[in-house]
């Protein structure tokens, strides 16, 4: 049989009442209100950390007008993938007609689920003629592919960049991006000169205007980024300042009091 938490005494089979027969304390509510006060205590607890976690947010996302800044800041870069990122000027060949072909970001996300496509890529990769020139297009197709993962990941990082240190990892990031741009850039210039060495009758490349709007785009951002690196962002927690008006309360008392006069 069990033992009472209480004194220890032994009990028996007969002793089927709540209270213990040696000391009398009620056995099933013993020590309820210590696991209450403990459940209390570590409840408060997590609260305190969430609420910083979300005083943390809050000051990272609207906490001033450089905060608001850096979200439209950081939406903004997406339009310009939406402009002539580069254009492909197609001469006159048998069964096609001479075209000018403008790229952006909806021409490379159809000429990536064309399975076919791809497929036509790796093939002329794997040629000896073309395949040095071929490997530069994907590689800046690849370079501008993941400079905007990257920009997704960082407008989901504002969301908790209130601190100095994800502040510089905000302008690690960004300079990424414009690192992975200016090798997409470089890689395209080869595939250009490439390519109408190899076709020059044929077809030619070159970049657009929208890549460079792209790549200015992101600077507002990373410029907001390199101020809150050097001069980080206030927070204002809540529970300092719920302690502050706690602290000036008893005194706004004291000075309310009349002052008695015989």
């Amino acid at each position: 049989m069990a033992n009472c938490p209480k004194c220890g005494a032994h009990l028996k089979f007969t002793d089927w009442r709540p209270e213990c027969p040696k000391c009398g304390v009620n056995m099933i509510y013993y020590g309820m209100e210590e696991q209450l006060l403990h459940d209390a205590e570590k409840a408060e607890a997590e609260h305190a950390v969430f609420q910083k976690r979300m005083d943390r947010m809050k000051a990272s996302l609207i906490g001033g007008p450089l905060q608001i800044a850096r979200i439209v800041c950081a939406v903004i870069p997406v339009a310009g993938l939406f402009l002539p990122l580069a254009l492909l000027k197609l001469g006159e060949a048998p069964y096609m007609q001479a075209r000018d072909v403008s790229v952006n970001v909806l021409t490379i996300v159809n000429y990536i689920s064309n399975l076919l496509d791809v497929n036509g890529l790796m093939a002329m990769m794997k040629t000896g003629i073309l395949g040095r020139t071929f490997q530069y297009y994907a590689v800046s197709i690849i370079a501008l592919l993941l400079c905007v993962v990257l920009g997704l990941f960082a407008f989901f990082r504002l969301i908790c960049s209130a601190k100095r240190k994800s502040c510089v990892k905000n302008v690690v990031i960004s300079a990424l991006q414009l690192l992975l741009l200016c090798a997409g850039v470089f890689a395209f210039g080869r595939f250009s000169s490439g390519i109408s060495y190899i076709f020059p009758s044929f077809i030619s490349a070159s970049l657009g205007f929208g890549i460079y709007v792209y790549a200015l785009l992101h600077l507002p951002k990373l410029i907001i980024d390199l101020i809150f690196a050097i001069k980080p962002m206030k927070v204002r927690y809540k529970e300092d300042e719920e302690a502050a008006k706690a602290a000036d309360a008893p005194a706004e008392e004291t000075q309310a009091e009349p002052a008695v006069t015989e």
